[in-house]
């Protein structure tokens, strides 16, 4: 402390300006260090969208670069030559519509254990508890419990007097959606609480002092405070319109009438024929060339309703 308080101001400044030079046995620490990120990111990212690129302009058999894979796409989104695309496409924006709307829920479940709300201790419990357990491992206990002979099923026909029913059957879509509100209200809970966190505690108190009630403290504080984190939440949730498809290869494989756009595409490589890798390829390219224009309004549109907020 003595030392560094005895130089000059000149001397201080000149310690800032000097830039440190690492030496060769750091350089190398740091490419080690550097070198797993940057091989996924080559291989797993920038390869799979070149490749992907090749692919969706190259015919198959003839390997000719051209726009028939784009035409067999355009085909298949018409209905020409496949007649579950209206089907999983319906499906698709279910799930999508779906997904928009449990932003809003996980934030008010959010802002009542913010607040300490009576039963916040359980509702953080109940809600951070299926996300503790395995994806896969939450996913057959609940097919377990859905079953036409498991314990919901059969709780249902005691309290209603009629035949058990098999949910997965009679409304697939139904059956992954509460399976997916389940799982998706605790992962959104914990960014919501990680967002309301931030928010100085001071601000809360003022609103107490002035008397004003939870809803208007919700709206005229909490939410411009987080609204950032809403318009990210909603861009990341616009970028996968199309890829929206819930928990179907863990619940129904696409059965029961559950098919998506994305799980579509996925049945398709999934048959292991190289012919279909170019007409998947060019779909995904019209589903992301559509995607831009709609994430691009949305965050300029959400934007319109609140601004950026340093706290």
């Amino acid at each position: 402390m003595r030392k560094s308080a005895s130089l000059t101001r000149d001397e201080v400044l000149a310690l800032r300006r000097r830039k440190y030079k690492h030496t060769t046995g750091e350089w190398l620490c740091i490419l080690l260090l550097c070198a797993p990120a940057l091989i996924h990111l080559l291989v797993f990212w920038l390869g799979v969208q070149v490749e992907t690129f090749r692919l969706a302009f190259t015919d198959h058999y003839t390997q000719r670069v051209g726009w028939y894979n784009f035409q067999w796409a355009f085909e298949q989104l018409s209905g020409a030559s496949a007649a579950d695309i209206p089907l999983a496409f319906e499906n698709t924006i279910k799930f999508f519509v779906m997904g928009c709307l449990l932003i809003p829920v996980s934030m008010f479940f959010a802002y009542l254990i913010y607040r300490k709300s009576f039963g916040h201790g359980f509702m953080r419990v109940s809600l951070y508890l299926p996300g503790a357990i395995g994806g896969i491992m939450i996913s057959l206990l609940y097919a377990r419990l859905m079953m036409y002979d498991g314990p919901l099923m059969h709780l249902y026909s005691q309290l209603t007097g009629s035949d058990p029913v098999m949910l997965s059957s009679e409304n697939g879509i139904l059956y992954i959606m509460i399976h997916d509100v389940l799982i998706g209200v605790g992962a959104n809970l914990m960014i919501w609480l990680g967002g309301m966190s931030r928010i100085p505690y001071d601000l809360i108190e003022v609103g107490k002092l002035e008397g004003i009630g939870p809803f208007t403290e919700f709206r005229k504080v909490i939410l411009p405070l987080i609204w950032p984190t809403f318009v990210t939440m909603f861009t990341l949730q616009i970028i996968n319109i199309f890829g929206s498809s819930g928990s179907i290869l863990a619940l129904t494989g696409g059965a029961d009438g559950t098919n998506t756009l994305a799980f579509w595409m996925y049945n398709m490589v999934l048959q292991g024929l190289s012919q279909e890798y170019g007409n998947v390829s060019a779909l995904g390219l019209i589903f992301t060339v559509v995607t831009i224009p709609i994430v691009v309004i949305g965050r300029w549109f959400m934007n319109k309703f609140g601004e950026e907020v340093e706290y």
